[in-house]
């Protein structure tokens, strides 16, 4: 098949096959001699195992020695395992502190909610958001500040 096809097949863009081909997730495919690529089923399960591999959190260096272990003769599945949990434990961390931040921020809507109608302050851009500085400060020895911002 072209990497037409293949691309099609395996749901990614003809620049993502050209891309993990430099990456040297796939192998250099062989060609015609119009100099078209030509890939066979094991190019296609091989980009699939690599989609598969990201959807899961890998990162295509991880992908990239997992398949060079394999190709080595080594099962690489131990391996796979020991990623796989760091990113569990990673992730887990990301959960606690969202949950942290939508706590704060939920908090801070409520106590704004309560606050009634506002008025435009000389010396403030928005007094809610201000008011949060001085809770901050006094919450700041009780808890490590939150890594995750709200942006708009």
């Amino acid at each position: 098949m072209q990497i037409g096809e293949l691309a099609k097949r395996s749901a990614v863009t003809v620049q993502t096959v050209r891309f993990y081909e430099r990456l040297r997730l796939l192998p250099e495919p062989q060609r015609k001699d119009s100099g078209y690529r030509v890939y066979s089923e094991p190019d296609l399960k091989r980009l699939l195992f690599v989609r598969q591999a990201k959807s899961l959190g890998f990162s295509l260096d991880e992908i990239r020695e997992i398949l060079r272990m394999r190709e080595r003769g080594h099962c690489p599945c131990g391996d796979v395992i020991s990623i796989a949990q760091r990113h569990l434990r990673t992730v887990e961390e990301q959960i606690t502190q969202l949950s942290k931040f939508r706590d704060g921020l939920s908090q801070a809507v409520k106590q704004w909610k309560r606050s009634g109608k506002q008025t435009i302050s000389a010396d403030a851009i928005c007094v809610l958001i201000e008011r949060t500085f001085q809770s901050d400060k006094i919450q700041k020895s009780k808890r490590q500040p939150l890594k995750f911002r709200l942006t708009l």
